[in-house]
This record gives C-alpha cells, structure tokens and sequence, in this order.
C-alpha cells in the first residue's frame, strides 16, 4: 500500500475516496501521503447491512468529482466479512480515468484471481491467510500501464548490480534490503499442496468454505436472532454479524480490545475478532471457515454467545 501511495503524484486538492470498512493500517498510509502532498481524503459510509453489490457500487460512485483521483477499497471486508463488487467498480472508474487500488488481503486463496482480467491499476493482497504461507509473504501487481517509472519504497538491490532477463519494473523489488525470501519463495510450494488437500482443488477448497460459511452464517443468525452483515452471496469465507455498539473509546484497555473478544478467548477457548468502524459506527463479530473446520464448531461457537455476558 504505502508503495503504491509513495507513487502517485498528488496534488493540493486531489481527492483520494476510500469506505468507511478500509483496514486502518491502509487507512493510515492513505492519510500519511494525502496530508503530505495536500490531498483531501473522502470517506464513503457503506450502511450495514448491505442489501446487494448495487448498495456499494451506488454508495461509492455517488461520491466520486472530477476531482478522484484514486479508490482505495477492500476486495473482502475484514470488518464485515463482505466481498466488495470490484470487477463493475474497477470497470466503471476505469471509463472516468480513475485508478483503483484494490485492498486484497485477505483474496489470494478465498476467491479466484486473474489480475489481468480483473483490471485494477493496483493490487495487494496477502498469501499467509487463506493461502498459509509463512509471514510477510504477499504480492503487489501494478497493471503493465502503470509500471513505467514506478519504484519500490525500498530500492532494489538487484537494480545495479546483477544482470537479469527481468524488466526493470520486475528487478527493482526483487531484492528490497536484507530481506528473508523463503516466506515468499514457499508461495509456489503452498499452492500445490493445499490444491492436493482436496479433491477439487482450489476450487473445491474455495466452495466448500464457502458452504461452510453459509451455514455457519444462517446458524449463528437464527439460533441468536443476530443479522448478518451482508446476504450469504456476498461472503466468500468469512462472515460477520452486527453486534450493539459499543463506542471503542470506553472499551477496557490494552488498546479498547472488546470483552466479549477476550470472554470468548479466555472463557470458551474461541479465537475470532470482534471489529468496530467509525463511520458509520458499527460493533462486529467476524468468524471464518478454512478446511480444517467443521459445522460443530459453528454450534459451539453459537452456544458459547447465548451464554456471554458481553453480547
């Protein structure tokens, strides 16, 4: 993300429109070079729950000026668990000559990709979630029209030294100081064996936790009468149900972690987040389906929330 940002050319008065789900640590570098070049940053509010993909797409382009310059937004939501429609996005910001940069962290191993296709200007998203690589192995496309004179944060140090049959876009980030490769270099390696842990493949992988997920979805909301964030159509392997807000700000401390997060983790040995958004203010509990879950858990999990104080 802060690569991607370092190279725009921004402009007193650009504006850079993002949601009000956006991950705050990608919000936060979007502030960092908006402030830094005079840029205004345009926060739109995605009402929850969402009725449809045509709420957002509405939601978003209801906010761009002649002024956007750039879209910033989640290709899965981790607050809310909801894939955004960013194929009909991209397609119409494109025809207006607006770039998107595509928050896609949690898209490499939940849902199919094909960069090319989709047509994002830029593309981020991370490979030790759904994917179960080792940390800090991820992945930056820049769309070949944007790669001309866009470099990385950290200079290469493959750019001088060696010579490659990579283009120089490619050189650049191959090497980005005394890094550690091997989580990256396990990326290959990782597709091929989750791919051989299921009949269907990735495909498979990515159906069945997405059944699983729909399941767990229409379980937690029925036996608790709580909504989802979203319609099942939009999850791939995460979904979310709107919790009471809580305003994070009177929330115990380390840094306003939620109760019933800790109550769940402390009391009925449950990892599982609950998230909050400023705008509009929103309280979430986020559960997620990989393969080595079963529908018993989801029961377990639905139990243990009837009995939380914390609800």
């Amino acid at each position: 993300m802060n690569t991607v940002l370092s190279n725009l050319q921004l402009n007193p008065g650009d504006e850079l429109l993002t949601t009000g789900q956006e991950y705050f640590a990608s919000r936060n570098a979007l502030e960092f070079y908006a402030h830094r070049n005079g840029a205004e940053i345009v926060e739109v509010p995605i009402d929850v729950p969402v009725s449809d993909p045509d709420q957002v797409i509405d939601s978003i382009m209801s906010r761009i000026t002649s002024r956007t310059v750039l879209v910033l937004i989640d290709h899965i939501s981790s607050a809310t668990g909801m894939i955004y429609p960013i194929e009909e996005l991209i397609q119409k910001l494109d025809r207006l000559g607006i770039d998107v940069l595509v928050d896609g962290a949690h898209g490499p191993g939940m849902v199919p990709l094909n960069l090319a296709e989709l047509g994002a200007a830029y593309y981020t998203g991370n490979c030790h979630k759904w994917m179960c690589t080792p940390g800090t192995a991820a992945i930056l496309y820049v769309r070949p029209d944007r790669q001309n004179g866009f470099r990385p944060a950290v200079m290469s140090h493959f750019a001088s030294d060696f010579e490659t049959e990579l283009s120089e876009f490619q050189v650049e980030f191959s090497w980005n100081g005394t890094i550690d490769p091997t989580p990256r270099m396990t990326i290959p390696f990782t597709i091929d064996y989750l791919e051989d842990l299921h009949p269907g493949g990735w495909s498979g992988i990515m159906e069945d936790n997405h059944e699983k997920m729909v399941r767990a979805s229409e379980l937690i909301e029925e036996k608790l009468g709580l909504q989802l964030t979203c319609p099942p159509s939009m999850l791939g392997s995460m979904g979310a149900v709107i919790l009471s807000y809580k305003d994070p700000s009177g929330l115990p401390h380390p840094e306003g972690i939620d109760p019933l997060w800790t109550w769940l983790l402390r009391e009925k040995q449950i990892e599982i987040p609950v998230i909050h958004t400023a705008d509009p203010p929103g309280r979430f509990l986020r559960f997620s389906a990989q393969l080595y879950n079963g529908d018993a858990e989801y029961e377990y999990l639905a139990e243990a929330l009837k009995n939380s104080p914390h609800l």
